[in-house]
């Protein structure tokens, strides 16, 4: 294979994931553009200081939630000291904003392997975790659509949900399993050994940390909702708390369309068409997620002084 062979092969192999990066800051760029970046400027500005830390300390509350969320589920397959558990949590968000998409997501069950828990136990716990605010969050997403949308729109959401429980439960399949382990993982496969094993004993064996985890999923989304509430009064503008409740299943839904990393860019258009659509302007909807992206991201920094530098070492070893 020649030199411009190998460029075209790697091209081919490697575009999806480039658009995909490239996308999500590109239509997110549109979007303010569109909007009108001094307007959102402009308003800035004018932010009420009380209701933004209002709003901060809200979302950290979400965070530690999120911590408990994924505890009740690791808690079966080891007894983790809670706090190293939270910097190990810290370690993963950090990770998700600066290699985000499935790398930042999972990277909890591959930190976690300094605490006898294999790869595979790990993701399954993961994606258990997932697999419920998803579920959640599609309840909430159909109830917001039938409210807040009409016609082709409904169309287009409802066959977005069908496809994506067809996609789950094709994944969940033995077949499927067994295919992913043969052609994908390959020789790797054996790093995770004991998903499925965990995946469906929550189910089974530990129903009751299953019922918790929706609990905090609950309670986390409507803290979420409490903090994009004091944002927007921070903006002067008063939204129902039910009304945010609702977009969030929809934007936490967002995150899931294979377009772009994470959503970005996809979820700010479709929350700017949702309050576009109840009477509230594109430039407190958009100054709004600026606002949440600056407490996402200093949170994350901030966090990341609670970490110990030897978190990861065990005997001498990174994990």
């Amino acid at each position: 294979m020649n030199i411009m062979q190998k460029y075209i092969f790697y091209g081919l192999k490697f575009w999806p994931r480039i658009i995909k990066y490239f996308l999500g800051p590109l239509l997110l760029v549109i979007l303010f553009w569109t909007i009108g970046i001094k307007q959102i400027w402009l308003l800035l500005t004018t932010t009420h200081l009380k209701f933004f830390v209002l709003a901060y300390l809200f979302f950290v509350l979400a965070v530690f939630i999120a911590v408990m969320n994924l505890y009740v589920l690791f808690y079966p397959l080891q007894q983790i000291d809670p706090k190293r558990f939270v910097q190990y949590f810290f370690a993963s968000r950090v990770t998700s904003l600066i290699f985000p998409g499935r790398l930042g997501e999972f990277s909890l069950s591959y930190y976690l392997k300094g605490e006898n828990i294999n790869l595979g136990q790990g993701m399954a716990a993961v994606v258990t975790d997932k697999l419920i605010t998803v579920t959640i969050s599609m309840v909430l997403g159909m109830i917001a659509v039938s409210i807040f949308m009409k016609g082709q729109h409904i169309t287009a959401f409802v066959l977005y949900i069908f496809l994506m429980m067809m996609l789950f439960v094709l994944l969940l399949s033995s077949r499927s399993r067994d295919f992913i382990k043969k052609w994908i993982l390959r020789r790797y496969a054996h790093h995770f050994a004991g998903f499925s094993k965990t995946l469906f004993a929550y189910e089974q064996e530990h129903k009751g940390m299953v019922l918790l985890n929706m609990l905090f999923t609950l309670v986390r989304m409507v803290v979420l909702a409490l903090s994009a509430k004091a944002i927007f009064l921070a903006l002067e503008t008063d939204i129902p708390l039910l009304t945010l409740i609702l977009v969030s299943g929809l934007e936490t839904l967002s995150n899931s369309i294979p377009l772009t990393v994470n959503g970005l860019g996809i979820k700010q258009a479709i929350g700017v068409y949702v309050f576009s659509a109840i009477g509230v302007s594109p430039v407190i909807t958009g100054t709004r997620y600026v606002l949440g992206f600056f407490i996402e991201y200093s949170f994350g920094f901030i966090s990341t002084f609670f970490i110990k530098d030897d978190l990861f070492v065990e005997n001498g070893k990174v994990s």
